[in-house]
């Protein structure tokens, strides 16, 4: 067995680097593990609209249990600075002519709900950051460029950071997308994601973050062909080429395009067959723990330690147990901090350094 050190970043990098068992030098960027939020821009919704839709539970069927939606996070800097969340994950809509998502249709059946979005942004084209168009809007930044601007901000004050990973959803459908009745109502499908969307949302990145402040595929690859190349060649990167650097991972709709793209800022979620791949999804970490840590030498991968709300309202941490014992460097999870409404559910590294084992 090959022992690499495992460290939990509380406030950042400066920190550890105080303690002697640390070499910084020494370490690649794949030897760090991060807890990163879920659908981080995201607020609790309105009790309203969950007391709403909890009327037609027999209809939505299980997969669309409102209880699921439940949850929400606190603004990016306080994430960062407060709960040592270094990964966070954008839902981005595209919106090209802008007013696409500025009202909110389920509010229409809700007393006292307001329909229209009060902020001028949303009439303007551009990305939108929401979770579920028309239902599940409630957010804490409304478009992609407002979070930007907030995760750039703490970067700028915390410049000796390990690098933050920006995991982008490029949304690929709403409710209406599924339902004409819906659509009909007036619920906004939604507006599929084209190689004219990529290269805006790149533009949209470029415009707040400066090109030295993103570590991309390029600067992985260096004078490699592929990603693959560089880590059979050289291994991984060093940890220190990327502190105070953002990294972007796309997923989503119609992600083969972006990756025609030949010199993307972003990275993507792929499988290990594929040659540009650097990251890989498992979300699901019970039962795969074995799979997860083989592949954690070569790959950088993200699970999730809980999802739905379903660990919280059980106090349940066995999937937060398997995705620790996996291996897996992302673990996302709703709760660096406790909901309780439900339970002291929470997940967080211990806040010194410790051992990962790797093969």
């Amino acid at each position: 067995m090959k022992h690499v050190l495992l460290i939990y970043f509380l406030i950042g990098v400066s920190n550890v680097m105080t303690q002697r068992s640390l070499d910084i030098d020494s370490l690649r960027l794949n030897d760090i593990r991060i807890i990163a939020s879920h659908n981080s821009y995201k607020k609790l919704p309105h009790p309203k609209v969950l007391k709403f839709l909890s009327k037609f539970q027999d209809k939505l069927g299980n997969q669309n249990n409102p209880a699921y939606i439940d949850y929400g996070h606190l603004p990016f800097g306080e994430q960062f600075s407060d709960y040592g969340v270094r990964g966070v994950e954008l839902d981005v809509n595209y919106d090209p002519k802008g007013g696409h998502y500025k009202r909110r249709r389920v509010n229409l059946f809700i007393f006292g709900q307001k329909q229209r979005v009060k902020s001028a942004s949303m009439k303007h084209p551009g990305f939108k950051l929401l979770h579920i168009s028309d239902v599940d809007f409630e957010t804490n930044y409304y478009t992609l460029i407002d979070g930007l601007k907030d995760i750039k901000k703490w970067s700028d004050s915390n410049p000796k950071h390990i690098p933050i990973f920006i995991n982008i959803e490029a949304k690929g459908s709403h409710p209406a997308d599924q339902s004409k009745k819906l659509h009909f109502l007036g619920f906004k499908k939604c507006i599929p994601f084209d190689s004219v969307a990529y290269s805006l949302l790149e533009d949209e990145i470029a415009s707040v973050f400066d090109r030295e402040d993103v570590y991309t595929p390029g600067d992985f690859k260096n004078s490699f062909e592929t990603i693959h190349a560089k880590v059979n060649a050289q291994g991984w990167p060093y940890l220190k080429e990327s502190l105070g650097k953002v990294i972007f991972i796309l997923e989503g709709n119609n992600q083969k395009i972006y990756r025609s793209f030949k010199c993307p800022l972003m990275f993507y979620y792929g499988e290990e067959g594929d040659l540009n791949t650097a990251f890989l999804l498992r979300n699901n970490p019970e039962g795969n723990e074995d799979n997860i840590r083989r592949a954690s030498d070569r790959f950088m991968i993200r699970t999730r330690s809980d999802a739905g709300t379903k660990e919280s309202r059980n106090n349940d941490f066995s999937r937060w147990k398997s995705a620790f014992n996996s291996n897996a460097q992302i673990i996302s999870t709703d709760y660096y901090k406790a909901d309780l409404r439900w339970s002291d559910y929470k997940v967080n590294f211990p806040q010194v350094p410790s051992v990962r084992e790797k093969n």
